[in-house]
């Protein structure tokens, strides 16, 4: 995997020295197989050129689990290393609505050169995105495309594809028919919603029935305590669905603890979840969610701003973590806080995830 990030980045020098012109492919915002364009229509090239140094805002919806930690850190180390960012001002809304906002209205008042927003629901901050394009300010936006019709670039990745891979998995594994449990993540939150949009679209048609459905908040103590109520109840369960991998742990964990079979259950491509994952023995899938996808949008911003000509929208979906192809991603060297692939370099991983 990493052998395969080094030569994306050479690629990416070799045709920026080539003197060709630029066009929107050679706009590499994740290696390939991580991110595509999702359309064919561009941002022309010059349209956004700025000179440097420039100010970059971004609007986050909030911290929570390690995913979310580790994709701040990509984000801030984006931001920071390119010698034309002046200043990058990064700003966290607690998951609260109002106050994301407040802050996306703020960046705008310090004189941004780009604005970058990943929504905590995506129809509450149309009219600050409408706002920032009428001001001719570049926004990148977290969201499928064609979501904000007046985005600039929107980046996408996870959401229904993830949600539809769990679900797809269980169906095989299932053979069409069965009760499973879903733990879902932070009620309200779009991503969250698109998860299990995807879920209920892999399962329809099939002799498969929701039998419990709670929400975990993609956080391990709490999926425990869900899931040990659960298993108390005695509700029969064939499979579970989960909409992140710390409540897949947690799982792990109780039906150990108790002594019952493991069913099938879904998990996402973290390294403390391929761990639990090889040591219960457990049968599973893994999503994959890039902490990349913060970076990508920082690296648009830059795009932009340097008047390269870009797609408008951009997908990550890459191939599912299974069984055949585990051993490509587990990192017995680091610890279980590791989400990948990472856009980080192998020293700061090592740095910061060593086990």
């Amino acid at each position: 995997m990493w052998k395969t990030l080094l030569c994306a980045s050479v690629l990416t020098v070799v045709a920026a020295l080539s003197g060709r012109p630029a066009s929107a492919g050679d706009v590499e915002l994740l290696p390939p197989g991580l991110m595509a364009p999702s359309t064919t229509e561009v941002v022309p090239a010059g349209k956004f050129k700025k000179d440097p140094p420039w100010t970059i805002g971004m609007s986050w919806p909030g911290v929570g689990n390690t995913w979310i930690v580790q994709t701040i850190q990509e984000i801030k180390y984006a931001g920071s290393h390119d010698p034309h960012v002046k200043e990058f001002r990064f700003v966290e809304a607690n998951w609260q609505p109002a106050k994301q906002v407040a802050d996306i209205e703020d960046l705008m008042t310090h004189k941004v050169d780009a604005l970058i927003i990943a929504p905590i629901a995506i129809d509450l901050v149309k009219a600050q995105v409408n706002a920032a394009a009428a001001a001719g300010i570049p926004v990148i936006v977290f969201s499928p495309g064609g979501t904000f019709t007046n985005a600039t670039v929107s980046v996408y990745g996870g959401g229904e594809a993830f949600g539809r891979t769990g679900g797809e998995f269980l169906k095989d594994k299932l053979h069409g028919k069965g009760t499973i449990w879903v733990f879902r993540g932070i009620a309200g939150s779009g991503e969250e919603i698109a998860r299990y949009n995807g879920l209920k679209d892999a399962i329809k048609g099939a002799d498969i029935k929701i039998g419990a459905e709670v929400y975990g908040d993609w956080n391990y103590a709490k999926g425990k305590q869900l899931c040990e109520n659960l298993v108390a109840s005695g509700q029969p369960v064939d499979g579970i669905w989960f909409s992140g991998a710390d409540m897949t742990r947690a799982c792990f964990d109780v039906f150990k603890e108790i002594g019952k079979p493991l069913v099938p259950m879904t998990g996402e491509a973290n390294n403390g979840f391929l761990r639990a994952w090889k040591n219960a023995g457990a049968d599973s899938v893994g999503p994959i969610f890039t902490p990349g996808l913060g970076p990508a949008m920082v690296r648009a911003a830059i795009a932009l701003l340097e008047g390269q000509q870009m797609y408008k929208s951009y997908y990550s979906d890459p191939k599912p973590v299974t069984a055949a192809n585990f051993a490509q991603y587990y990192r017995p060297d680091l610890n279980d806080a590791f989400w990948f692939p990472s856009t980080l370099p192998e020293n700061m991983i090592m740095e910061m995830f060593k086990q």
